[in-house]
């Protein structure tokens, strides 16, 4: 498990999951992640996907904890 801190959050995810935390560290803007750690937050967990189709969830473990898996 890689463990990151992002944007104000801290990050764990596996090795598979690398892509997705580069696509939320480099690629969206900062009010477009926020939003993503807002939804998974209020909900418990949030989909999104990267600009090459690979499928994500960003899984709420408090609020400024989250776990991130490739689907």
């Amino acid at each position: 498990m890689i463990k990151k801190f992002l944007r104000g959050y801290n990050m764990s995810f596996e090795e598979n999951s690398l892509k997705g935390f580069e696509h939320l560290a480099y690629v969206l803007s900062f009010e477009e992640a926020e939003a993503l750690f807002k939804s998974a937050y209020l909900s418990g967990k949030t989909y999104f996907e990267d600009r090459a189709g690979r499928n994500y969830t960003l899984i709420s473990q408090n609020r400024f904890s989250f776990e991130l898996k490739k689907r």
